[in-house]
């Protein structure tokens, strides 16, 4: 499993525990010998039985067992780089700010629609001051629906939807003008991460050395 071809004797528990017990009681040679030279009561998936038989006893499998547990250290989880945080917050203000503004400008238009009724003597604020106060009613629900209707339409424009389009084909040219100069960029990301890196430290002989 760990790619070393030193093959290592199993045996039964009992025998496996009186073997540790002389090793911790031996002051001689015996005492240096390696873990892996004693006797192990365990079988692990994924590896060759040289020689013998005998019976076995499961008692993990899938992600519990030993093999399970190496591949999931090899599972990549996706994290946020510094460019798609910053482009988050960037959006996150972008829409606080358009809801305000858009809050704003309904306020403003209902002042201003209330204002101009009251100069022109034509908003009945309380009812039965017209003749017609019901039609007047149902045009100035219609003009306050079509206010709501333009803070919503502010709101949606504010919203940056376009931002990570544009960063994402900004980031694919960088890459093509990159595979110009034999440089083989296999995630996005790492245009960002090295595009803000200031230092890069590196070993000689594995990535410098040519051939």
């Amino acid at each position: 499993m760990t790619g070393e071809s030193d093959e290592m004797k199993k045996d039964i528990l009992p025998t496996c525990l009186a073997r540790m017990e002389e090793k911790k009681g031996d002051k001689g040679k015996d005492n240096m010998l390696a873990s892996h030279e004693l006797p192990s009561p365990l079988l692990l998936s994924g590896t060759n039985v040289a020689a013998g038989e005998g019976r076995m006893l499961t008692i993990v499998v899938g992600d519990e067992s030993a093999l399970g547990q190496i591949i999931a250290t090899l599972v990549v989880k996706p994290e946020v780089t510094p460019l798609q945080k910053k482009l988050e917050d960037i959006a996150t203000d972008i829409g606080k700010m358009g809801t305000y503004i858009a809050l704003l400008i309904v306020h403003v238009l209902l002042f201003r629609y209330f204002l101009e009724g009251l100069d022109k003597r034509n908003t009945d604020l309380f009812g039965g001051e017209t003749p017609d106060s019901d039609k007047l009613f149902v045009d100035a629900l219609q003009k306050w629906l079509g206010y709501l209707i333009v803070g919503v339409a502010v709101i949606v424009v504010a919203v940056p939807e376009g931002l990570p389009l544009a960063v994402m084909i900004s980031l694919a040219y960088s890459i093509a003008r990159m595979l110009e100069d034999n440089n083989d960029v296999k995630r996005l990301s790492s245009c960002e991460i090295m595009g803000g890196a200031d230092n890069i430290c590196s070993d000689k002989t594995g990535t410098l050395t040519k051939n």
